[in-house]
């Protein structure tokens, strides 16, 4: 699930609808889709282990929970981004700035906020009351040419305030309250404040991080006061106990939960629960108490893991609990870090670099932990599978100014034409128009159905999925169609290229294009919008409750009727595996004849250096010294190995060069500036292997099982 703050609650719908359906095996997110994940989580384990047969009704009900308002008019969900009293200011001047409404309104709200300090009203009263006092002396002169001086007063009185207003607010913001942002943990909320039950007539009515762990219990059938649900209980759906469990991070998982940080200390992107790469993480008592209810910290404590005797002792520090033992609201949180919004983080680790000093010890530095949407807002990564043995869905969200491409046909080939009512209907479809009016906060229905979303209803407009082998084109952004000089556009989108490249890179692959469902948002949704009206949270659900409906329905062989269309549903799995195959044994072909071909250039450029060959460095015999070499008992093994791949690989380009059709991937021809298109042809894009670095420490991702021998 992707990240998007406020727009998460799309999910708990979408999740209720799948639900219905399937299984819930595998689960991760980024951000609020981070949250979400460990809603769903627990509520699988609920179901799997019978503490919540039911779980899924309270995921169900949640967007209308959260929509339910206070005495002063905000949502459970605005109140539950409730500040320190420090930054109560900074988030009263933010909220204006992200609401639906008209900017002169906005900019009243403002100037009303900053002006309840005297530091900034007291010079802005005096630099008014000094330009009044001469717009009336002028006018009151009686003269043509005093009429008009006053005229002209009475502007620069205007301005000069303007001005005044605009240095003290600066100041202010420079003095006190960007300092108390960043004594905040550079955040407005770090999600542990409840909001002031007197004040909103709510006691109900809690923080972020209080909300998401009595979430997470409830939906777990388990109580708010007792132990927090972890990540190895969810691995082997183990009831709750007392202290640090037994559970093997190497044994296989009834429910896995993975979430994305940013560690913006390193500036590199981190996964969850597996955190301790390349070196350990201890956070502070204090710390853990700022953000977490006292159950979380209490568990914490009494499950901390083994403190490094290396390491400067610290009374007021623990090491992280084992990741079986990690609570996975503790998670969640770590993902959920918005920039400014959320205070982020900070754990400690082991300066290395300094080595021990005169303590004799190494002493610990602070690493900071923001939102995982920095590094991958949308880990569509996750669970993949050379062949995969049931579907992973992936629940997308295309903001109001971008676009997502319909789907238009079904078991398409790449050079089948389109038809061309076809491609009308699916360009009329609002998710496929950015910025378009029946996008906006103005076409929004009056009236949201609690039922299930019947054929041909308008909600339909606002989500696609691919199907079939349709190639899906990369989507665009509307940023060059802004009014006014384009400035905060264009950088708001160089901003969201960095972020996004290598998610949206995956969203066009074959094997992956269709498996996701793409939700379309309104102007006054998601982001950072925290005053969404009951009204703007039903519809977002409605919404959220279609994507479910639809690609469970896509995948399901037992589903015959398409929820979108009322036709026949075409179940989309078998191809699904079929594509994924094409495209894995395609990039397999292509690396093994890039393997042999640098194993023979590797060694003829060695010859021409006087450097040992690959096989020296095998059998033991290499000039140089060499870091991780193979152990004696496995140089045959490796010898073997090494040679069998070599003429496996051989052996296919040989029988390629021999017989063109025997290829995984037939290579397009180009005539006269035009490429044909072969049949043999992988999935395009094409899919290519490459070497890259864990960025956890996940025994199960860093050596796969054993297979199981074939008959």
């Amino acid at each position: 699930m992707a990240g998007g703050v406020t727009s998460g609650i799309i999910y708990p719908g979408a999740l209720a609808m799948i639900a219905r359906k399937f299984r819930f095996r595998s689960i991760g997110g980024t951000s609020v889709g981070a949250i979400a994940a460990a809603v769903t989580a627990a509520a699988e384990y609920g179901r799997q282990t019978g503490k919540n047969p039911n779980a899924f009704e309270i995921v169900r009900t949640l967007p209308k929970t959260l929509g339910e308002a206070a005495a002063d008019g905000h949502t459970r969900l605005f109140h539950l981004f409730t500040p320190e009293p420090a930054t109560r200011t900074l988030l009263a001047l933010v909220t204006p700035l992200f609401a639906q409404g008209a900017r002169i309104k906005q900019a009243f709200q403002i100037i009303g906020i900053t002006c309840s300090y005297w530091q900034i009203a007291l010079p802005l009263a005096l630099s008014f009351v000094a330009g009044l006092l001469v717009f009336l002396w002028l006018l009151l002169s009686g003269s043509l040419q005093s009429l008009l001086l006053s005229a002209l007063a009475l502007a620069m009185t205007i301005a000069s305030s303007l001005v005044v207003w605009c240095a003290s607010t600066l100041l202010m913001l420079k003095r006190q309250w960007l300092l108390a942002w960043r004594s905040n943990q550079y955040g407005i909320c770090t999600g542990r404040a409840s909001p002031d039950p007197k004040t909103i007539k709510r006691p109900d009515f809690e923080g972020l991080t209080p909300w998401m762990h009595r979430a997470v219990q409830d939906a777990a059938g388990r109580s708010v006061a007792g132990g927090p649900l972890t990540f190895g209980q969810l691995w082997s759906l183990q009831q709750p106990g007392g202290g640090p469990s037994s559970i093997s991070p190497h044994s296989p998982r009834e429910i896995e939960l993975a979430m994305i940080a940013s560690d913006i200390s390193r500036n590199r992107t981190v996964q969850l629960p597996f955190l301790e790469t390349p070196s350990p993480l201890y956070i502070e008592i204090d710390v853990l108490s700022a953000y977490f209810p006292s159950s979380i910290v209490e568990w914490m404590i009494n499950s901390c893991g083994d403190y490094d005797k290396r390491v400067e002792p610290r009374s007021d520090v623990i090491r992280l609990p084992r990741p079986q033992d990690l609570p996975i609201v503790f998670g969640a949180r770590l993902s959920l870090s918005f920039p400014v919004l959320l205070s982020a983080l900070p754990l400690m680790t082991p300066d290395f670099n300094k080595g021990k000093g005169e303590s004799g010890y190494i002493p610990l530095r602070r690493v900071w932990f923001s939102d995982g949407g920095l590094t991958s807002n949308f880990p569509i990564h996750f669970f993949d599978s050379p062949i995969p043995s049931r579907p992973t869905f992936c629940l997308n969200l295309v903001d109001f100014d971008a676009e997502s491409p319909s789907a238009l046909s079904t078991n398409r080939v790449d050079d089948e034409e389109d038809d061309p009512a076809e491609v009308e209907q699916a360009l009329a479809k609002p998710i496929s128009q950015p910025g378009a009016a029946s996008r906006t906060a103005a076409n929004r229905p009056d009236v949201t159905t609690a039922t299930d979303p019947a054929p041909h209803d308008k909600v339909w407009g606002f989500v696609s999925v691919a199907q079939g082998n349709q190639f899906i084109p990369a989507p665009f952004t509307a940023f060059d169609t802004k009014p006014g000089t384009g400035v905060l556009s264009f950088a708001a989108t160089l901003v969201n290229t960095a972020r996004y490249w290598s998610d949206n890179q995956m969203l066009l692959a074959p094997g992956v294009r269709d498996r996701v469902v793409n939700i379309a948002l309104r102007d006054d949704e998601g982001g950072l919008n925290l005053d969404m009206s009951a009204k703007v949270i039903a519809d977002l659900d409605l919404r959220g409750r279609a994507a479910g409906m639809l690609i469970a329905s896509r995948f399901d062989p037992n589903e015959n009727t398409d929820p979108e269309t009322g036709g026949l549903s075409e179940p989309m799995f078998a191809n699904h595996r079929w594509v994924r195959f094409r495209g894995f044994m395609a990039s397999f072909e292509d690396m093994s004849r890039r393997f042999a071909r640098s194993r023979r250039a590797s060694d003829a450029a060695a010859v021409e250096r006087r450097e040992s060959l690959l096989d020296d460095m095998i059998d033991g015999m290499a000039k140089e010294k060499l870091g991780y070499p193979a152990p004696y008992g496995a140089r045959a093994f490796y010898k073997t190995a090494t040679d069998k791949f070599e003429q496996l690989s051989l052996w296919m380009a040989g029988t390629t060069s021999r017989e063109p059709a025997a290829t995984f991937d037939r290579a397009r021809e180009f005539k006269n500036d035009r490429v044909s298109k072969p049949a043999g042809g992988a999935p395009r894009p094409i899919m290519r292997s490459r070497l890259r670095p864990l960025v956890d420490n996940d025994p199960r991702s860093e050596s796969a099982d054993f297979p199981e021998p074939r008959d």
